[in-house]
């Protein structure tokens, strides 16, 4: 499967004879994403052209972070990245197209909560992982400043939902197997809910990622998180 950062467009992944459990899922998501997609230029081909293309990728990224969605326009974008508006239009066709170039390039750092999604709920160091998978998704979430530039945007673009709504439904359904594969185990609550319990963890690591964090710091939310989370799915310590 492709590497994907911010420099790179969707391309439909390479098939291997053997994939790790992460490039499984990352193909799961991206056969779901494949027809939102479907309307996003392809990379070109030729080295000259792709090195164009790359250099408006930065300087998207750049100019989305510093001075929002709203405030950002092609020109800008182009005069950052060093070529003509011309240039800018034989690529993209505005800059809502390139931010979602962007945004599917960097999804596991912009959408921390697809971390969450695969965690091991039936592992008998269950805390351990749901710890592991909260400290990751908060502390790494969107180091680059696209998530809030995405979710400005979706107010002025309504064409971006769907794209969201995507994301947000395989990640909460992958969840839901994940608590469902603890209860066939017989270790989550009887009668527990999985589809409101996976809601209300995404919502809530969702918001907790969204805004720098106040007092009581760092490691005193990760280890209140987690406790929250482990306490809502088990009966008992394991």
């Amino acid at each position: 499967m492709s590497t994907r950062t911010y420099d790179t467009t969707y391309e439909p992944p390479t098939p291997r004879h053997r994939r790790s459990p992460r490039d499984t899922e990352r193909a799961s998501l991206d056969a779901a994403l494949a027809v939102a997609l479907s309307d996003l230029p392809r990379a070109p081909q030729q080295t000259r052209s792709r090195e164009k293309r790359a250099s408006l990728l930065r300087a998207a990224a750049r100019i989305f972070a510093e001075r929002g969605y709203a405030t950002t326009t092609a020109d800008m974008i182009a005069e950052a990245a060093g070529v003509s508006i011309g240039t800018f239009y034989n690529y993209f066709r505005n800059k809502r197209q390139i931010l979602l170039a962007l945004v599917v390039g960097q999804l596991d750092d912009i959408f921390g909560q697809l971390r969450l999604a695969n965690m091991d709920l039936s592992h008998d160091n269950a805390r351990a992982h749901i710890r592991a998978a909260v400290a990751v998704t908060l502390r790494e979430n969107d180091r680059s400043g696209l998530r809030r530039v995405w979710h400005e945007a979706m107010f002025s673009e309504p064409e971006l939902i769907p794209y969201q709504q995507v994301i947000r439904r395989h990640t909460q359904e992958r969840l839901m197997e994940q608590l469902q594969h603890a209860q066939r185990r017989g270790r989550a609550w009887e009668g527990l809910d999985v589809e409101v319990t996976a809601l209300a963890i995404l919502s809530l690591v969702d918001a907790l990622s969204m805004h720098a964090w106040p007092e009581p710091g760092e490691i005193r939310i990760i280890e209140g998180v987690t406790d929250m989370i482990y306490r809502a799915i088990y009966a008992s310590p394991s």
